[in-house]
Order: C-alpha cells, then structure tokens, then sequence
C-alpha cells in the first residue's frame, strides 16, 4: 500500500484554499515589520502553516524555516524554535526524502518541549512525526504503540485515526485498517476538512481495493480524485494518482491505470520522493505486463527494485535505531548530570549541617552512581542485541537484490531472443518466487518445509532457463520433522545458484543436484551436493581465483550473526570431491514448540 503524506498536516493550520488573500496580506505583513521579536517569529510560522505545502516543490523554504529558528534562537523564544525545528524536519523528511536528518530535527524540537511544559500541545506533531519514520521504515509494532498512545488528543484524532488505518493497511489488517479510515473520515467531515477527507479516501480506496471490495474502493478513490481536482491539492495530487493508478489496475480498468502512473512520475519529478517513484514504478511494471509488452515491464520492474532497496534499506534503519539509542543515551545524561549537581549542593548542604549528613549524602551519591552504571550497562546490552538483529536485516536486505537481478536478467534473456512465451511464463513464476521471498525476507527464521517449497520453485524456474540440464532432489532425514523446525530464510539459495551456474552449467553431461537436511547432535546439517566441474575447473575457466560469491560471503556473516546472538557454533565447509563440490551448513535446532 502506498504511503501518502499523513503527517504533513501536523504542527501547522489546516490550509484552506479559498484564503488566498490572507495569506497574500500575511506576506505583506511580514515584508513591512521592521522589528525581529516574538511576534515575527509568529508570523512567520503562520505563513508556513498556510502556504509550504502549496509549494511544496519551493526550494526556499529551507532558508525560510533555517532564519526563523535562527532568530528564535537569538531571542530564547522556545516555541518558534519547536516550531521551525519541526518544519525543518517535514522538508527533510518528506520533500528531500530524508528520514535521518528529519530525525534529528524532530528529536531537537522534542526535547524542547520537554523542558517547557506549556509547549505539550507541539508534541502531538513531533511525536507524530517520529512515529511515521517506524512507519516508513516498517517497524509497526513500534509506530502502531506511538500513534494509539496520541489519542488522548481529541482535538487531532483525524490524523491519529489515519495513521493507525496506514499501518493496519500495511498488515494487511483490513478491517480494522477500514475502521480506522471511517473513523478518521467522519471526524474530518464534521469540521469539512477537504485535504484530510481527500488523502484518506485515496488510502481507503486502496485498502478496500486490496481487500476485495472492488466496488467501494472504486468508488472512493474517486471521489478522492474529484476532491483533488475541484479544489486544486497539489500536495496530495501525485500521491493519489499512485494509489488510483494501483486501484484502476486491479479493477483491470488498464488505460486509467497507465495514465495516472505516469502522469504520477511525470509530477513527481520535481518532488523527487523516491516512495512515490517506488510505487508508481511497481504499477507500471504490472500495467505493461497486462499489456504484453514485457519489455517495458522488465524495465519498470527493474528499476523499481533498485529504488525499494534505496527506500526501505536496512543500514538506514541501523542508523535510526541508533539515532534513537544515543537519544535517550543523552537524555539520560543530561538527567544524570542534573542529579549530580543536585547531589553536590546536597552535599555543600551537609558540610554546613554535619558529618552525619554528609555521610548519608555521599552513601547516596555512590548508590546512585551505582545505580546510574548499572542502567548504562543495560542499554549498552539492548543497544547491541539491537545493532545485531539490525546488522542481520540488513544482510537479509542485500540478499534479495543478489537474487533477483540474476533472475531478471534470465527475463531478459527470453525478450531478446523474441520468446514472449517463454518470458510470461519464466514472469509469472518469477513474482510467484518473488512474492514468497519478500514475505520471507523480513524474518529472521522460517519453517524448514517453507524453506524447502521456495528452494524447489527456484529449481524448477533455473531447470527452464537452463533448459532441464540437470535434475535434482530434496531429503529430509525422517526424525526431522519440516512444520516444526525454524531455519533462516533462503540460507542454502546462494549455494545452490553457485552449484548451478559454476559448477553445472560448464559441464556436458547430464548434472544432478542432491540437497539434504540431516540432525546431527543438537544442530540441522544442511547440504548441497552437485556433479559439476568443482572449484578448481570453474576458477580456470571463468578466472574467479581471487574472487568470491557475494551471495556465499553474505550467507557466511549471517551465521556469523546468528553464532554471536545464539550464543551457538554455526559453520560452513566447501568439499571438494573428485566430480564436483559439496557445501555443508550447521545451523543450530530451532523448534516451534
């Protein structure tokens, strides 16, 4: 489901598109105030709140917002610096399509309000922000916790209500995605909210379409198309045209389909959200494979892989975990630092009191240090475990583009060669693999007969595209039991691509593959076992001597990983036999129940 722009109405006025003379008489203002005081600063941020997200494509809105908290600065003023901190953050965040630095300035502009009170009212929108960046960067469980806690809020309920649809949509909830949306539409229509009513119905619409309720769907996406059109939303036109693009697809109404999707890159270039490039692109590429034209499918498909790897990329989420640790690593500081100061005056206190005092004073100063040390070790531990399972993902993440580029260029072998036929048929099996490893790739373990049914749909597509030059078979010893054994997903893959590309494909004869899962003490030995030319003939021939598989050097760091959190001694061995090679993997028993 594509992620429109949800928090963009937060920390700011509702706009209004039938002021504009009030916001020209609000610029006119501003020009002729000659004195650089609160008030200024008041006004400035009212001009933001009706007229950036009209222009969103403005690059001046930068330095607007960068000399506001600027001279809020100067003048200690607390609330204009939340303010253009925030507005800060949505240009990074959503107009340069740059979570991290967002992050930073939403994490700024929340500590502020922290320290003043009065401000509580702001924290709605930087919070909201925050907890859209777990949004984007698919962590749910974590957003969802943030937005339901924001509807003590009534007064922001709409959005709140939006957010927590978005992410029940991305789980494929959907019914309690749809409640959430009609929940947040009725809440808009009683104040007539046109840009909040508007960008949940193009959400709504979508999630419906998904759903199977075709005829709602349709119907509400367009009427979220009629809003943007009667009352010119250029902020939401390019993100509705996406999602209308996907529901005109699935209602296979073709030519509306390809219509908004380029109409929707063409706009979206002076935007340059990648999101929006991503989904739109995803589109296409099915829109011209219902077409025939598998060319052009091939490309969009392409290169909207490369740029879902750049939107939700593992080592940004390393990142932002963090960013977010040494947050609260230093607000822990400073909150430690604070108490120190309090202990020392505690302390000058006691000298004047008496050596009693003092004693039970520096007793309590040790214990809180103690206690202090103790609490810095604990994050330290999270922190860790954290960058572990992080570092895992991002593995997990460079697989996946390993694996299907090799696949798409197979593709594009069958078009060069005119063989439509073969190339939908090799398609339709290739989104049938891909759908299964991308629900797979963002776990950490699978069951093995999962793991199993997606390695012999790999087979089978590499048997056609190697023209059945080699045949293979699966083992299970029988006290292993597949629906109750977790493994990593897609763990033996790499292996068995080397097998068939290095090892089968350079010899003449008749090649056979061998894959078998075996327990051996308290581990799973996993094996692949091929009559190829080995590793010394494949070196000579393709000139790889000092060069390794990607796939295999992944596959290696993620036992690694696995060995370092479990605590357990996974392994792999490369044999070379006198006709052909055979890899082994020791990974640790993981039961269900």
């Amino acid at each position: 489901m594509k992620k429109v722009l949800p928090t963009l109405f937060f920390m700011v006025s509702l706009i209004c598109f039938s002021q504009n003379k009030t916001i020209d008489s609000l610029e006119n203002v501003i020009k002729n105030y000659k004195t650089e005081d609160t008030t200024y600063i008041d006004l400035r941020t009212k001009l933001v709140a009706r007229k950036m997200f009209l222009t969103p494509t403005d690059s001046t809105w930068m330095d607007y917002n960068l000399k506001t908290l600027e001279i809020s600065k100067k003048l200690d003023y607390s609330k204009g610096m939340v303010l253009a901190l925030n507005s800060i953050g949505i240009i990074e965040h959503y107009f340069k399509s740059n979570p991290l630095k967002a992050l930073d300035h939403y994490q700024d502009a929340y500590t502020i309000i922290e320290k003043h009170p009065e401000l509580d009212k702001y924290s709605v929108g930087v919070l909201t922000n925050i907890g859209l960046i777990h949004y984007e960067q698919q962590d749910y469980k974590k957003a969802l916790t943030s937005y339901k806690a924001l509807l003590k809020y009534p007064i922001h309920r709409t959005n709140t209500y939006f957010n927590i649809g978005n992410i029940y949509g991305h789980q494929k909830k959907i019914d309690s995605s749809i409640f959430y949306y009609k929940k947040a539409i009725a809440v808009a229509d009683t104040v007539k909210q046109i840009l909040h009513i508007a960008n949940i119905k193009s959400n709504l619409g979508l999630v419906q379409t998904n759903g199977g309720y075709m005829v709602d769907g349709l119907n509400n996406t367009n009427q979220s198309l009629e809003l943007v059109e009667n009352h010119k939303l250029e902020v939401l036109r390019v993100s509705a045209y996406v999602n209308a693009a996907e529901v005109y697809l699935k209602n296979n109404i073709i030519e509306k389909a390809e219509y908004y999707a380029t109409h929707a890159l063409e706009l979206n270039k002076a935007l340059n959200n990648m999101a929006t490039k991503n989904s739109a692109l995803a589109t296409l590429a099915n829109v011209y494979e219902s077409k025939g034209d598998y060319k052009k499918a091939l490309t969009a498909f392409k290169e909207h892989i490369v740029l879902r790897d750049s939107v939700i990329n593992a080592d940004r989420k390393l990142e932002i975990s963090r960013k977010e640790i040494q947050y609260e690593a230093d607000k822990d500081r400073a909150i430690s630092q604070v108490e120190i100061e309090r202990q020392k005056s505690i302390k000058n206190t006691s000298i004047i009191g008496g050596s009693a005092l003092i004693f039970a004073s520096l007793i309590g100063f040790i214990l809180y240090r103690r206690k202090q040390e103790a609490v810095t070790k604990t994050k330290e531990a999270e922190f860790n475990a954290k960058v572990s399972d992080t570092e895992l993902k991002a593995l997990r993440s460079q697989m996946n583009p390993h694996f299907i580029f090799n696949s798409l260029n197979s593709i594009g072998d069958y078009i060069l060669k005119n063989d439509t036929k073969s190339a939908s048929d090799y398609l339709g099996k290739f989104a049938k693999l891909m759908r299964l490893t991308l629900e797979n790739s963002e776990k950490s373990e699978i069951l093995l007969s999962e793991d199993i049914a997606l390695l012999k749909m790999y087979l089978d597509i590499e048997r056609k595209r190697f023209e059945q030059k080699f045949d293979y078979t699966i083992e299970v010893e029988k006290s292993l039991d597949p629906e109750n054994i977790m493994i990593p997903p897609m763990i033996l893959q790499p292996f068995i691509e080397n097998s068939i590309i290095h090892g089968l494909s350079q010899t003449n004869k008749k090649g056979s593959i061998i894959i078998t899962f075996k327990k051996q003490n308290k581990m799973i030995l996993c094996s692949v076992d091929d009559n190829g030319v080995g590793r010394e003939k494949t070196n000579s021939i393709t000139y790889l001597e000092n060069k390794k598989s990607m796939g295999m050097a992944i596959t290696k760091s993620r036992i690694d990983i696995i060995n370092k959190v479990k605590k357990t001694k996974g392994d792999i061995k490369i044999i070379d036999k006198s006709q052909g090679t055979r890899i082994e993997v020791l990974l640790p028993i993981q039961l269900v129940y």
